[in-house]
């Protein structure tokens, strides 16, 4: 699962200096496993898991939208949720392996 396209490029509320993404990613991710792996805030009702990262907050969407707020740029995004969801892949195997 990767990033597929992005959607939007907004100011960022809190920090007029950076931005908020909005992008769209290649397939639905299971919110239940990526809360198994990156922790964070999950509600089911809604189908969001909500996550920090250095200073970043992302909302993964069981559609499969993802929102970024407090980047510099568009690259800084799509690097940080490829890097997250490539890292639980990772996890993931690692797992799979020692069982």
């Amino acid at each position: 699962m990767r990033v597929d396209r992005i959607e939007t490029v907004l100011p960022c509320i809190s920090d007029p200096w950076k931005l908020r993404i909005i992008l769209y990613l290649d397939h639905q991710p299971d919110i239940s496993s990526l809360h198994e792996y990156l922790g964070g805030r999950q509600s089911k009702s809604l189908g969001v898991l909500t996550v920090r990262s250095g200073g970043r907050e992302l909302n993964i969407f069981a559609t499969g939208k993802v929102t970024v707020r407090e980047v510099n740029d568009v690259d800084e995004a799509e690097s940080l949720v490829n890097h997250l969801l490539a890292m639980v892949e990772h996890r993931k195997f690692i797992r799979e392996e020692s069982e």
